[in-house]
């Protein structure tokens, strides 16, 4: 209780801080009933993540500063811990010009990828990549703006290692392309001192008239064992009305680098032994006038190695969920 007060408290003295040059002050929050079969689908086991529960519950503050200078702070309330950052996905500082910006602080992991791309509250179910990769840290960059219709963008960034889960002082270095069509990136990140995971990670959007067809592919290379992991995602969702999608989701991981001299592949992401299909579908419902009120039902199932009972995602794992996602600027802006 502690915790959720300070947070509040801070949150208060930021708002009043800043109270002339908020452009956005919010509060995102997901609950769902889920059914999830945890592994043990053909038993008709029930698994833990089974019942009611709230998903997320985010705060969100976005402003101005002075001329050419902003802020962004996203805090997930449903995670308060000892260590504040633990909770925060980001936290950043930014000058912009005509033609370049500039950002320091906590930031996301410059990755290609729509499905990485896509905030988690907007995620029902996902590839085994998304659910192990730590796309929240510390670091800078900077991004050359190029001025075309299609918003393209060159990203320059230096961050914390995803893979330095016992801070150890390793680093990620990111090179990623924007644009409406492209979410490309090649990225080194050290999961060791001295040793190096290469990404190439390419992420595609096109529109056909009221469908929307995001295909992403992610190359992964062990550069101390000279192995590599791979994964595949795609995700097509149909605008039937201003009211009612309909969408299907796909994704494939593999890493079976086995080699006789005992060397794997080294990607904590997907563990070595892995190689899963997870596909499903849903609908989501926006009440008529009520554009920031989302109901929804998705349902996914896996298909993996039997043999090999390594990952989150299971052979024969099965999920069913219904819920509904509110969003409210604190504001009243648009």
């Amino acid at each position: 209780m502690k915790r959720i007060l300070l947070t509040f408290a801070l949150a208060m003295f930021v708002c009043g801080a800043f109270a002339q040059s908020i452009d956005r002050l919010g509060i995102e929050f997901r609950g769902d009933w889920q059914y999830d079969s945890d592994v043990s689908f053909h038993t008709k086991k029930r698994g833990s993540a089974s019942g009611f529960a709230g998903k997320f519950a985010n705060f969100r503050i976005d402003g101005t500063i002075a001329d050419g200078w902003s802020y962004s702070f996203r805090y997930r309330m449903n995670k308060i811990q000892a260590n504040p950052f633990a909770a925060t996905d980001w936290a950043t500082v930014t000058y912009a010009t005509n033609a370049w910006e500039f950002s320091a602080g906590k930031q996301v992991v410059a990755i290609g990828g729509y499905e990485y791309d896509r905030a988690p509250i907007d995620i029902y179910f996902a590839s085994e990549y998304w659910q192990n990769i730590a796309c929240y840290q510390f670091g800078a960059s900077a991004a050359y703006k190029f001025g075309d219709s299609h918003g393209s963008k060159l990203l320059a960034q230096i961050c914390q290692s995803p893979y330095d889960f016992d801070n150890e002082g390793l680093y990620a270095y990111n090179l990623m392309y924007m644009s409406d069509h492209s979410l490309s990136s090649v990225n080194l990140l050290e999961y060791t001192p001295g040793k190096y995971i290469g990404y190439v990670a390419l992420g595609c959007r096109e529109e056909l008239g009221d469908v929307a067809i995001e295909f992403d592919v992610m190359d992964r290379i062990d550069f101390g064992n000279k192995t590599s992991s791979f994964s595949a995602m795609v995700d097509v969702k149909w605008a039937v009305n201003d009211q009612l999608n309909i969408f299907t989701h796909g994704s494939y991981d593999v890493n079976t680098n086995i080699l006789n001299d005992g060397k794997i592949m080294r990607d904590p992401t997907v563990e070595n032994g892995v190689k899963t299909w997870h596909i499903g579908g849903g609908v989501e419902y926006f009440p008529k006038g009520l554009k920031d009120v989302r109901l929804h039902a998705a349902s996914s199932y896996v298909i993996g190695n039997k043999d090999l009972p390594v990952g989150v995602l299971r052979d024969g794992d099965f999920m069913f969920q219904m819920g509904v996602t509110w969003r409210v600027n604190l504001l009243g802006k648009n």
